[in-house]
């Protein structure tokens, strides 16, 4: 199956080191750009694991641009989708790293590229049951995005395609966050394999609902809720039955892609078990398939948070098994 990555790709400016210092002069540490994104992370981390996938996304008519275009075809990752754009720029993150490779984010958004995604631009995206449309909550985030992601999502339903959302949530992508847990609610309940973390549950539904919130999804015909929990034990839940599998502790350096990662290992393994919808759906009933599909994701996770950046610190096969 083929990986369709629908949203935003941009420019990670990640912190290097600690501020130079010259006398009582103030600075601030350097920042190094890294082609990222959400949904672009995704793409890549299924390209270098061997599978197929495709960006679907715009980018400005800028030097960033043009580098992240560069970047996507580097990493065998379809470009067919990515269109130029005359009237935004190129979105950047600056993305500041504490000691234990936690981040904060600074997003550069305000008529970000992607954002003039339009239903003409995904009228041309070819949908069917042999491919998977993967998105995050960003591509719901303000009201210029919302026709577009509709558009394909009933154009995915329509085709008996499957649907993948990584929640995902950052406020700063947000027109108003007081939006963000109906809007997500709403196209949560169209999806096949969904994706939250516990703190995005909490912060979005409260801790004490999150449990019921994923079941209403598994009730409106979710397959399977992905529930992540940093460096915890991560949870698997589908209507018939739910695991947990403990992540390894390792040397963290830089989380920045490590959720993308570990979706789009997710993502990778179904690809190379199921043909198509019909197949994904008999595969989803075994407790040891989606133990197994999980297990490999954590893999990935795992081993991107050893290394700094995003598209660069998406595992190979090699990677994994060593």
């Amino acid at each position: 199956m083929k990986v369709l990555c629908l949203g935003e790709v941009l420019i990670d400016m990640l912190s290097q080191g600690a501020a130079p210092k010259e006398g009582n002069i103030p600075a601030m540490k350097p920042f190094q750009p890294y082609a990222g994104g959400a949904p672009a992370n995704v793409a890549v981390g299924v390209a270098q694991l061997g599978g197929e996938s495709a960006m679907v996304s715009k980018v400005g008519n800028d030097t960033f641009g043009a580098f992240l275009t560069e970047m996507l075809n580097h990493y065998n990752v379809n470009t067919d989708h990515v269109w130029r754009c005359d009237k935004g720029n190129t979105a950047l993150a600056f993305v500041n790293l504490d000691a234990d490779g936690e981040r904060s984010f600074d997003f550069y958004v305000d008529n970000a590229a992607h954002k003039h995604i339009n239903e003409d631009d995904l009228a041309t995206v070819n949908c069917d049951e042999s491919s998977i449309l993967h998105f995050c909550s960003g591509s719901i985030a303000g009201p210029e995005l919302i026709p577009g992601t509709e558009y394909i999502l009933e154009k995915a339903k329509q085709a008996n395609m499957m649907v993948c959302l990584d929640i995902n949530y950052r406020p700063a992508f947000w027109d108003d966050t007081a939006n963000a847990p109906g809007r997500i609610d709403e196209v949560a309940k169209k999806v096949t394999v969904l994706k939250a973390s516990k703190e995005e549950l909490a912060e979005l539904y409260g801790e004490e609902n999150a449990k019921e919130k994923v079941q209403q999804w598994l009730d409106s015909g979710v397959k399977v809720v992905l529930v992540t929990d940093g460096g915890e034990p991560i949870q698997y839940i589908t209507r018939e039955f739910s695991g947990t599998l403990a992540s390894p502790k390792m040397d963290v350096k830089d989380t920045t892609a490590a959720g993308d990662s570990f979706i789009g290992g997710f993502l990778y393994y179904l690809t190379t078990q199921a043909a198509n919808t019909t197949e994904f759906n008999a595969w989803v009933e075994s407790f040891e398939n989606v133990s197994a599909a999980t297990e490999f994701a954590i893999r990935c996770g795992a081993f991107t948070v050893t290394q700094y950046g995003a598209f660069s610190a998406l595992p190979t096969q090699t990677d994994i098994a060593q």
